[in-house]
């Protein structure tokens, strides 16, 4: 009778466990709402839209909280895999993929993939700024070729009073 007790405590416990990383898997998962950049290579959510500071089109630039930059630079190096990269959705449509680079790195996407500095910079002699990502096109000039993308960003954040020039 013990023996049965000690198989159904255990039992218990064992369905508790994966009752719990199920409901774990199902809560990290990237939300469809509002705008998100996810790592590929884990389906890792990096910037949430309560994320988002700001966002200005002129540079390019989007202020993220602090919260945002230490999930970025948890990442370590393979935040740069130009191999897995990351997806921007807005409302869960995808707008872009792209991979994050350092300013150092001279390697660009071919289009339709874009570029994300972290941590940002627009000049070398200027320093670092952890709390912001820089979409980085030549000439920070947002590509010509993909008007729909450029302008669903824009959109966006402009309905979210997060746009400015």
């Amino acid at each position: 009778m013990e023996a049965k007790l000690w198989i159904s405590v255990v039992l218990i416990i064992g369905m508790s466990i994966v009752a719990a990383m199920l409901l774990a898997n199902y809560l990290a998962k990237p939300a469809e709402e509002g705008f998100t950049i996810v790592f590929l290579e884990d389906n890792t959510l990096l910037i949430s839209d309560n994320d988002v500071l700001s966002y200005n089109w002129t540079s390019q630039e989007i202020a993220i909280t602090d919260a945002a930059s230490e999930r970025l630079l948890g990442k370590g190096d393979s935040l740069y895999s130009f191999s897995k990269g990351f997806v921007m959705r807005i409302n869960g449509e995808e707008v872009y993929q792209g991979v994050f680079r350092l300013a150092v790195h001279s390697a660009i996407p071919g289009s339709p993939k874009i570029s994300i500095m972290f941590p940002s910079t627009l000049f070398r002699s200027e320093p670092d700024n952890y709390h912001a990502v820089r979409m980085f096109y030549p000439l920070f000039e947002p590509p010509s070729d993909q008007p729909e993308a450029n302008a669903k960003l824009s959109e966006y954040f402009e309905d979210a009073g997060k746009l400015f020039y």
